[in-house]
């Protein structure tokens, strides 16, 4: 605890000596009554919250909070659920690469699909902030687009066509485990072991990424 006085203290302090000011003169002075807890707490957090989401990460990995481990967790697909079943399941780190890439391609495609053309999430919400849609500053890496709506309209229809085409082209069970991960519907990973939903979703995603490969998708 600090030596400052808070709020509390010294509004309990003007009380005291605003009492003693009204009472009568020649009356003993009532004795202080001791507190049982400390009236503040100190709190210890970690200042760097990266720090904090990285020991997250192992812990959810099933890893020790380790500089390697922490240095690995910084990859981007280790901060997705399916990025990190990709990550336990591919044989090594091309394939990793090759298979979380293909992967955000297709969650991209149907997440734009879903925002332009079908106006809708495809999470559900359990609250909605209102914003301005027009942007108020832009960085030096922005990449600006200045295709019409309708030709951004079109190209989302365009790519979620041809990346539904890739994926009808697997079985149906196979096709399952893809949307699977990509709309978590269930757990992918549980303490760095894959489940049987998340061996699923990598076998069928190494498949996908073969077929997108010779049709120029990725």
């Amino acid at each position: 605890m600090t030596k400052a006085k808070t709020k509390g203290r010294k509004l309990a302090e003007r009380r005291r000596r605003a009492m003693l000011a009204a009472a009568p003169e020649g009356l003993p002075e009532l004795a202080p009554v001791p507190r049982r807890y400390q009236t503040g707490r100190k709190v210890t957090a970690d200042r760097d919250p990266q720090r904090t989401v990285l020991k997250a990460r192992c812990a959810h990995m099933g890893k020790d909070d380790t500089k390697e481990n922490r240095r690995m967790m910084k990859m981007a697909m280790m901060g997705d659920q399916a990025g990190q079943a990709i990550a336990i399941g591919a044989a090594g780190p091309k394939e990793a690469q090759r298979l979380w890439q293909a992967f955000t391609a297709l969650d991209a495609a149907d997440e734009v699909y879903h925002r332009r053309i079908l106006g809708r999430s495809r999470h559900a919400k359990c609250g909605k902030v209102e914003f301005m849609p027009e942007r108020f500053e832009a960085r030096p890496d922005d990449k600006p687009s200045y295709r019409t709506e309708d030709q951004k309209d079109a190209a989302a229809v365009k790519a979620w066509t041809q990346w539904h085409g890739a994926v009808g082209h697997l079985a149906s069970h196979e096709q399952s485990a893809i949307w699977d991960g990509v709309y978590l519907r269930g757990e992918l990973q549980r303490g760095g072991v894959l489940t049987t939903m998340g061996s699923a979703f990598v076998q069928a995603l190494r498949i996908l990424s073969a077929v997108c490969a010779t049709k120029g998708l990725i």
